[in-house]
Order: C-alpha cells, then structure tokens, then sequence
C-alpha cells in the first residue's frame, strides 16, 4: 500500500480545500494510506474530526511564522516527513510548495497550482511583493516532480515557465443542502429568473461593478441573489435596487442555488472556481467575465448550452443572448457528473501518483 500525505496551510469547507477533500474521499482506499498535513492554524475541527473518524491521519503542525516558512524553515513538518517515509507528498499553496521544494526526501513531490500567480499574487500583494513571491514560488516548483494546474489556462500562461507542467481540471461530487430555502423568504417572485452569486465581495470579485450592471439592465422578472461578506458590502448595497438581495454570509449555499437558475461572477481574475463547478452541480446556466478560466468551463458546453460570458463593455448585449436560450437543469447536471466529477478528477492524479 502506497503511502501518501496532502499538504496544505489549513483545512476548511471551501477553495482549495474542497480539492482536497475530494481527493481524500474518492482515493482508492484499498491502494492508498492517507494523510493530511496541515501547517498553521484555522482548520476547521469538524473536518479534521471527520477525516480522523474515516481512517485519515491528520497530522496539525504547529508552525507559527510564514515568513520561516518562506524560507524553507517548518521543524514540525520536517520532522513529520522524514519520520513517516511517504511514497507521494502532494503539496496545495505557495508555502506547502517551498517547504517540500527544501526536503531531502525519496518521496514523489507534486503540487496543484490552483491559480494565475501572475494575476492572483498581483492582486494579493501588490506590485514589489508579488515579484518576489513569484520569484520564490518558481523556484520552488522547478524542484518538484510535477506541476499540476488545476485549469487548462492557468496551464496555458505556466508550460512557458515551468518544464514539468501538466493540467487536470477540477472535479467535485454533486453536494446536497442541508437546508431547504424558499423564494418566498428572499422575497422573490415565484415565477422570476433568478441570478446568484455566492463568494466575497471584494475588487477581485468585481462584485460592485455586477451589482451596478445588473440593476441597470435587468429585466421586471430578473432578481439577483447575492451570497457572502467582504470590504465592498456597503458598496454593493449602495449599488443594489429592489430585485438585488444582498443575503450576507451564508453558510448553506447550496439551498440557494436549489432556488436560483443562473450563476454569476464577474471576477478578474480564477483558477478554475469551485462555485461555478457547484453551481454546474445544482444545474445553474452560467453568466461569467471573460477571464480565461471562465471562458474555458463555458467553451466545454460543445453539445449543451452552458451560459455566455460577458465583457466590460457588452453586458447588456450578453445578457440578452442569454435569456434567448435555456437548457434544462436536468442536462447541466448531467455534463456536470460527466466532464467535471470528482471521480474523473481523482482518476488522473491516480494515474500521475504511479508514473
């Protein structure tokens, strides 16, 4: 039996951790002994006790400084390492990546990119820091076996930097609501097509500018649902007309995409999001920036009409094209479990884990 530790700075519900996750639940149990290491604090206990309850060591460092790190500096997840001798270490961020990049280690070191480092860090940082931060990250993951991004574009701006690329597309397994809401308790038309977004609202989200737009080209019948918290909420508000639903944090999304039809994002900048994939799951149409990533998931809809995606400049025109053609839930589900299922995803890294 193969050994094998996921490593990530910590352990969550969402984002990168929902990659995770799915790895960890769909692996071959009978092929693989799992671990899980986490480097700093903020993971959420009934996760890990979760994973403990279904045989997954789960291992919680207790390193403190990031910027140690930086440099290649974590005594507890070094020592986990050379103690427990794993056949694969496969590494989630920037951090985890420069900590593996320094072991002396027999172990495959692979890592997923999960975004555009160039936009992401830019963002994140700002110009000076970001350099450096992509500069460390680099060098980084040129020592490691294998570079998997987790989008066909975030492959397409890294295979010019980096040799030992490749790509698998995020998967997910189709998640159930563990509530039940209705339209009449957001104030919502039974009859009204609804838009729903769910994430933070922030300048990389760009949710200001959604809001703004929507209220100005919606039509009588059109309502958006805004899900989640963040620096530019009394912006979004402030934005907001009468068939806009600013609903704040949300801990069951999912019940709110059982009662909407459309997801939205105009976000600058992705990886390869895990709202839209579930937005795919509950059988949402898509209306999304052009960014790469977004342009990628809706292009894959060759024989079922997915969504559209929008610029800065032709929302309206967009939006229009979109009320033209609908697919039925039941279809967008059904290339959801085919094209981007967590079984699928699992089975390419099966593959990457024994080459």
């Amino acid at each position: 039996m193969k050994r094998i530790a996921y490593v990530i700075n910590y352990i969550v519900k969402n984002g990168p951790s929902s990659v995770v996750l799915n790895l960890i639940n769909n692996l071959d149990r009978s092929e693989y002994d799992i671990s899980l290491i986490t480097l700093f604090e903020g993971n959420d206990a009934e996760v890990v006790s979760t994973l403990r309850n279904n045989g997954v060591t789960v291992y919680e460092c207790s390193t403190l400084s990031r910027m140690k790190c930086l440099l290649g500096q974590s005594r507890d997840f070094s020592d986990v390492v050379g103690k427990e001798h794993f056949d694969t270490l496969h590494t989630h961020g920037i951090i985890p990546d420069i900590l593996s990049s320094r072991l002396c280690t027999t172990a495959k070191r692979i890592t997923t990119l999960h975004n555009n480092m160039y936009e992401d860090y830019l963002d994140t940082y700002g110009y000076a820091k970001s350099r450096i931060f992509i500069a460390l990250h680099l060098a980084a993951l040129k020592k490691l076996d294998e570079c998997v991004c987790c989008s066909k574009s975030v492959y397409d701006v890294m295979k010019w930097r980096l040799p030992n690329t490749s790509f698998i597309r995020n998967g997910i397994e189709p998640i159930q609501a563990h509530s039940v809401i209705t339209r009449a308790e957001v104030d919502v038309p039974e009859d009204a097509r609804v838009f729903l977004y769910a994430g933070v609202l922030n300048s990389r989200k760009n949710t200001v500018w959604l809001i703004e737009k929507f209220a100005q080209y919606h039509d009588c019948n059109e309502y958006l649902l805004v899900l989640g918290g963040g620096e530019k909420e009394a912006e979004c508000k402030a934005k907001a007309d009468d068939h806009v639903r600013i609903l704040g944090f949300q801990a069951d999304p999912i019940a709110y995409m059982n009662i909407s039809d459309v997801y939205v994002s105009a976000s600058k900048s992705e990886g390869f999001s895990i709202s839209v994939l579930e937005a795919l799951s509950c059988g949402l149409g898509l209306f999304l920036s052009d960014i790469p990533s977004h342009s990628e998931v809706v292009e894959m809809g060759q024989d079922v009409y997915l969504g559209e995606t929008f610029s800065q400049d032709d929302f309206e025109i967009k939006l229009n094209a979109l009320r033209e053609k609908k697919t039925s839930k039941a279809e967008i589900k059904a290339f959801q479990e085919k094209e981007l299922s967590a079984k699928g995803m699992v089975e390419r890294y099966m593959r990457r884990y024994e080459e």
